[in-house]
């Protein structure tokens, strides 16, 4: 028999070898999978009775307010329990249901290890509702009550409406704000925005100390001419109070504050 006769032989007896062994994991899957369908109850107890998969460390990475501690009281629980049988899918829909969770990853580090990643909602602005301050996020969704220890380090502005006010979106005002907000930099701060009748509103800067009467139709446009007015002030008006920004590339200054 030539080298060429030996390796084909060797060659087939191979392949029939992988494929006696992929016959016999499929008899074994087979197996396991009417045995699961006769018996779950049973299969269930002997995965659970594996001390090697019990869960024993939960890593959580999250972003402020919400502190690791927090979510650990939320999953604690997990501890002992097999991590084959644990269902991700539902565990994140639960921790999903606290109000500053955004987004939530899990990830399982077999044996014994799972892993839990959360983002959080970003407050945009302060609202009242139903007689109560709220966070509300970029979307304009309630996330929860202002309380003071959450105001700490926040600058956020104060949205409210006066008695004119309709027809505003105000998920897409809040998205407008927070690119206007970007193209501001730190040349002003916002502490109030009072809605009015559509197109118009005002904000109340607090640095410096300026109300400002903007369209949302042409607002992003006219932000550069605050900023330059802020920068360099008419002399002949004194310290600024007032600016009105409604009409396109023209502003109406005034040392005094509307009432």
């Amino acid at each position: 028999m030539n080298q060429s006769k030996a390796e084909t032989i060797q060659v087939s007896a191979g392949l029939r070898g992988i494929h006696l062994i992929s016959f016999v994991l499929g008899l074994l899957i087979v197996g396991i999978s009417l045995y699961w369908a006769s018996d779950r109850e049973r299969v269930k107890n002997l995965i659970t009775s594996l001390q090697f998969f019990k869960i024993e460390t939960i890593d959580i990475k999250t972003e402020w307010p919400l502190e690791s501690s927090k979510v650990e009281s939320w999953v604690g629980s997990l501890k002992g329990e097999n991590i084959l049988l644990l269902d991700a899918n539902q565990l994140i829909q639960t921790i999903k249901t606290h109000s500053w969770v955004e987004t939530v990853a899990i990830n399982k580090g077999y044996p014994n290890r799972i892993q839990i990643v959360l983002t959080t909602k970003k407050p945009q602005a302060i609202i009242l509702n139903k007689g109560q301050s709220w966070f509300v996020d970029p979307n304009g969704v309630l996330i929860e009550k202002v309380s003071g220890p959450l105001m700490k380090g926040l600058e956020l502005p104060f949205l409210s409406f006066d008695n004119t006010s309709q027809n505003w979106n105000v998920s897409e005002f809040l998205k407008e704000f927070e690119k206007v907000k970007n193209q501001a930099g730190d040349k002003f701060t916002v502490a109030q925005i009072v809605l009015g009748k559509f197109p118009y509103f005002k904000t109340y800067l607090s640095q410096p100390k300026i109300e400002v009467l903007w369209s949302f139709e042409n607002w992003q446009s006219q932000v550069e001419h605050l900023i330059q007015l802020i920068l360099n002030p008419p002399s002949q008006i004194g310290q600024l109070r007032r600016i009105n920004l409604v009409f396109p590339k023209k502003a109406v200054v005034s040392s005094m504050i509307s009432h």
